[in-house]
């Protein structure tokens, strides 16, 4: 009900103050605050979601099936013959005939090109000439060694026989020349004479015959024997031919050289027999001593009438002087005869390049490359002249990474493809490996080896085409794999898989971060590679088993990373700062620092 009141009149009531009036509520600026505290809120929201939410994760499982171990290298590679020949121009002379052209079919042995020779005729005949100025020298030389030789042979006079040394003409430091005497040397141990009998008693007296010697200066009568017997024509005065006996005695010590004798030789009747003609007593034997070489005495031993035995030295003449000349002979020889060889070895080199001149082929195989013209002589030698790849076996050198090489080994069989153009078919070839270099190459800190492998093609192809290759290599038997990133370890550190049952089975052990629904199995594990192993038992094909965990992908995004996988942003689950560009109201509507849609940062649209 409105009560409607009036003013009554009466004594007139001070007045009060007016109130003031109450300004408008300012409800923009509060929507302003609120905007601020939520943009706030936001941004606390999105770093809190960013760096403390728990990623999703998303396990991966694996299906276990029955297969083999075997892995397959592929690569490509470039052909290179197996074997070729390149000819190079072994002399600047002119080329007197060609026999061949690119893309002809040689066999081993066939003549491919000649040049002109003659030179080589003008080279061996000058080093045929230097030969035999140097035989010629080395046949002087040689003289002059045999010469020196026996002048140092004959430095040191020795005593011939035994016997006395009856006269010595030198001393020691004399100089001598060859052909001085030394000294007189005889032998008068015994003493000969020589005396002549008539040939009446030719067939009277004979070796050995004994005769009776007569020395009537001392009084002595000697016996003596027959020794030697010349069948000389000697006449007396009387003109009695005679003939020479010689008598020999032994020396009691008093006989010397030129004592008159008297003698008669027994006959076989025990007559004697005096001679016609009487001599005089002789040495034994007796012989002067001479110098054989020149030069300086150093030593001279014997004395005037000493005795000497056989083989003593008597005289020593200095030899240095030849002993140098020796050696400087011995050098020249030497030097010569290297000088004949080496001229020998260009002579037996030109000989063998004689065969460059007419070059034949080594190979069977195509000729690639012919660089020589008949009629025209190369600008230089060195050059290729021709080319002959054997097209039978080609090559190609690959290389295989570090983690697969020691599955490569000489021997091993690789699949070769050709790929052909839209209109030819593939080719296929089986190739092998032929050698394994274990020196490796590195490229971005993997490291390769070099492997050759040859490709029996039979002419299929050519050099320089691109094939590819596969080998496959590891065990090729069938078995139960599981990968490798399935197995597990049990608490007991027993090897198992975690395989996904309806309930625990009989034989399932304790193990850590068993995922729901799945257990952990012991298995016995065999041979691998580098993604399965072979279970020999303890699971059987198409169990379930877990392998690992992976971030399950954003959303709205379309990638995903493997759990636990280094990230790149530095953000957790590879995140990003939040985007505060754009977007109607100052804020990203969708992708930016809030989750949610709209046009601004709230949803439902901008606020004004």
């Amino acid at each position: 009900m409105e009560l409607e009141l009036s003013p009554a009149a009466g004594p007139a009531v001070p007045s009060t103050p007016a109130k003031p009036r109450r300004r408008p509520f300012p409800v923009k600026r509060v929507l302003a605050a609120l905007v601020a505290l939520a943009v706030l809120a936001g941004a606390a929201f999105g770093i809190y979601t960013l760096f403390f939410q728990e990623e999703e994760l998303e396990m991966l499982t694996e299906t276990l099936t029955t297969g083999s171990l075997v892995t397959t290298i592929t690569g490509t590679g470039v052909t290179l013959p197996g074997d070729s020949q390149t000819v190079t121009v072994a002399s600047t002379a002119e080329v007197t005939a060609v026999y061949v052209e690119a893309g002809d079919t040689v066999e081993a042995g066939d003549l491919l090109y000649e040049q002109d020779d003659s030179e080589l005729d003008e080279l061996i005949g000058g080093y045929e000439d230097e030969i035999t100025e140097l035989q010629q020298s080395l046949e002087d030389y040689q003289e002059n060694l045999s010469d020196l030789q026996e002048s140092l042979a004959n430095l040191t006079v020795t005593a011939p026989f035994s016997g006395t040394v009856t006269q010595v003409n030198v001393e020691e430091g004399d100089n001598v020349q060859a052909g001085t005497a030394l000294a007189v040397l005889v032998d008068d141990s015994a003493m000969k004479l020589t005396e002549y009998y008539s040939y009446a008693y030719e067939d009277e007296i004979h070796v050995g015959s004994a005769a009776q010697v007569s020395i009537s200066s001392l009084m002595l009568n000697l016996e003596g024997t027959v020794t030697d017997i010349q069948k000389v024509s000697r006449y007396t005065a009387e003109g009695t031919k005679c003939f020479a006996v010689t008598i020999t005695v032994a020396n009691p010590g008093a006989l010397t050289e030129g004592m008159s004798c008297a003698s008669y030789v027994l006959s076989s009747s025990g007559t004697p027999i005096y001679s016609a003609i009487s001599g005089t007593l002789e040495y034994n034997d007796s012989q002067t001593l001479t110098a054989e070489t020149g030069g300086e005495l150093t030593a001279a031993t014997p004395v005037a009438y000493g005795a000497v035995t056989r083989g003593d030295t008597l005289f020593v003449v200095d030899g240095s002087d030849y002993e140098d000349q020796l050696t400087s002979v011995q050098n020249q020889i030497t030097q010569a005869e290297k000088r004949i060889a080496d001229y020998e070895e260009l002579i037996a080199e030109a000989e063998e390049d004689r065969a460059d001149y007419a070059v034949t082929a080594e190979i069977s195989g195509q000729v690639i490359q012919v660089g020589v013209t008949a009629g025209e002589a190369p600008r230089q030698s060195g050059g290729t002249a021709v080319m002959i790849y054997n097209l039978d076996t080609m090559e190609i050198s690959v290389n295989i990474d570090e983690l697969d090489i020691e599955n490569v080994t000489v021997g091993t069989e690789v699949a070769i493809t050709r790929s052909g153009s839209s209109s030819e078919a593939d080719q296929s070839f089986t190739g092998t490996v032929t050698e394994v270099s274990y020196e490796a190459t590195n490229s971005n800190g993997v490291a390769y080896f070099p492997v050759t492998i040859e490709i029996p093609s039979e002419g299929a192809l050519s050099a320089g085409v691109n094939v590819s290759y596969t080998i496959q290599v590891g065990d090729t038997s069938e078995g139960l794999l599981a990968p490798i990133s399935a197995l597990k370890q049990s608490a007991d550190g027993e090897t198992c898989l975690y395989i996904q049952a309806d309930s625990a089975p009989e034989n399932a052990v304790e193990a850590e971060d068993v995922p729901e629904g799945f257990y952990a199995v012991p298995v016995e594990i065999g041979e691998s590679n580098s993604q399965y192993v072979r279970i020999l038992s303890g699971a059987e094909e198409g169990d379930v088993v877990f392998t690992r965990y992976q971030q399950a992908a954003p959303s709205g995004g379309d990638s995903t990373s493997e759990s636990g996988q280094e990230e790149e942003s530095g953000f957790p689950g590879g995140g990003q700062m939040p985007d505060f560009s754009g977007g109607g109201g100052g804020f990203s509507g969708g992708g930016g620092g809030f989750p949610g849609g709209g046009g601004g940062g709230f949803s439902g649209g901008p606020m004004g």
